[in-house]
């Protein structure tokens, strides 16, 4: 491996179909990179070895156990999880010992990414496991600086009776363990007691920095009606403000939509709501809405989301438009900047939104600890979110006519937001390299 690359693995999957999941990843490579150039190693749903600008791709399966959340009942991962618990605390470390050893040469690229790793981070999102308790404890072996860095976790009831020893022994070899919100902080300290090591600091995904204005314009001006009229360029020149808008059909926020319907009757009810939305902000306030792809995934796409949205809507095709491309996160962060509102479901949208002070309207429902804790706890944007469950789409409608009139002041809020989280993440950054250091 060359000297003059700084290597960094994250040793969790890491779905990068899913931008908010790149936007992780290349947030971490801005916080952890000195002056040399970064390349980040992860895992994902992938055969064989794949390379992308700065990120080397391993599959996934050659050290994890692949659990869909989608499809194994919730008694199925807990059965998995605690027998992987069972398994580590017996010194059974399966294919994990992978990252070190192996009689198979196919693993040899992962051993030497492996030993060439600065640091080794684990547990970002919500995927910290049994597995990362294994992969930290050979990480601190290898004498590898690793910890946990922007997780979403917990123990629970059931949890605490085979997770407590593993996560004990996990904090106590890690050299930082970071928290992205209070419910997982708090939950963790209820279940192991208090660490000097835990600490609340905002998502690395604030940290990614965008692509340049020029790049997003370039898209933007780019996108055409069916016949060839750029419609984006006609709205800027028409004057009307540019929504982006953030729509999914997949995840917490979708399933506790109507918990009621199954199928194409949520499907259509939900389309319905979003489109009553945005027919509202067009109508009322000659909005022009550009739907963004923040997840292209086999199983559930944003596209085929805004395409469901706009089916639904009664505005004509001049009002809108859909990006149909796969962008990197960079480059969808800067969009997001050069538009003039935002309404997102997914979380990382209303990330990029707090990050460069872009005003918006998060939609989710009352469960959503995720949400509610990034973006109304640390972020102090709780009057910006509505909650799907408990409002129906003319109240939400209402609500985003009221902050959209408001968005010069939530940009101003917004700016000193982005500024205290910014200045927090550089606060863990430094903390982190210092840990390198002691440990080095």
């Amino acid at each position: 491996m060359r000297e003059d690359i700084q290597h960094i693995l994250i040793a969790d999957q890491v779905p990068l179909a899913n931008k908010g999941e790149e936007a992780i990843a290349r947030g971490i490579s801005d916080m952890l990179r000195d002056d040399r150039e970064v390349q980040i190693g992860l895992f994902d749903n992938v055969e064989q070895i794949t390379h992308r600008p700065g990120i080397t791709v391993f599959p996934s399966r050659w050290i994890l156990r692949v659990e869909s959340k989608q499809t194994l009942p919730e008694w199925g991962r807990t059965l998995g999880q605690a027998l992987v618990s069972l398994q580590l605390r017996l010194g059974w470390y399966s294919r994990l010992k992978r990252l070190v050893s192996s009689s198979s040469s196919i693993y040899r690229p992962l051993q030497e990414f492996f030993e060439s790793a600065e640091y080794v981070v684990v547990g970002h999102d919500g995927v910290f496991c049994a597995e990362s308790c294994g992969i930290i404890h050979l990480a601190k072996k290898a004498g590898k600086c690793v910890g946990i860095l922007g997780a979403s976790t917990g123990v629970g009831r059931i949890g605490k009776i085979y997770k407590t020893w593993l996560y004990r022994r996990a904090v106590s070899e890690s050299d930082f363990c970071v928290f992205r919100e209070r419910f997982s902080f708090t939950s963790m300290i209820r279940a192991l007691g208090m660490s000097d090591k835990f600490v609340i600091a905002p998502d690395p995904a604030f940290a990614m920095r965008p692509e340049e204005p020029e790049a997003a314009q370039k898209i933007l001006q780019s996108l055409s009606a069916y016949g060839g009229r750029a419609r984006y360029n006609c709205a800027r020149r028409e004057r009307r403000q540019i929504v982006a808008a953030a729509v999914l059909e997949k995840g917490e926020v979708y399933t506790r939509f109507k918990p009621e319907l199954k199928g194409l009757q949520k499907q259509k009810a939900h389309a319905k709501y979003l489109a009553t939305l945005f027919d509202t902000l067009i109508a009322e306030r000659n909005a022009f809405i550009v739907f963004l792809p923040h997840a292209i995934e086999q199983d559930s796409s944003d596209i085929t989301a805004a395409q469901h949205v706009t089916e639904a809507m009664k505005s004509g095709l001049d009002n809108y438009t859909i990006i149909d491309q796969d962008m990197p996160a960079r480059l969808l962060k800067a969009i997001i900047k050069e538009c003039d509102f935002l309404v997102g479901q997914r979380t990382h949208s209303l990330i990029g939104s707090v990050a460069v002070a872009a005003p918006f309207m998060g939609l989710t429902n009352r469960r959503d600890n995720r949400t509610h804790g990034i973006i109304g706890d640390m972020c102090r944007c709780e009057n910006y979110i509505v909650n799907m469950d408990v409002c129906d789409e003319q109240a939400a409608s209402q609500k985003a006519l009221s902050l959209f009139d408001a968005r010069k002041d939530i940009q101003k809020s917004l700016q000193q937001v982005s500024r205290e989280l910014l200045g927090k993440l550089d606060e863990v950054s430094k903390m982190i390299k210092s840990r390198k250091a002691s440990v080095n």
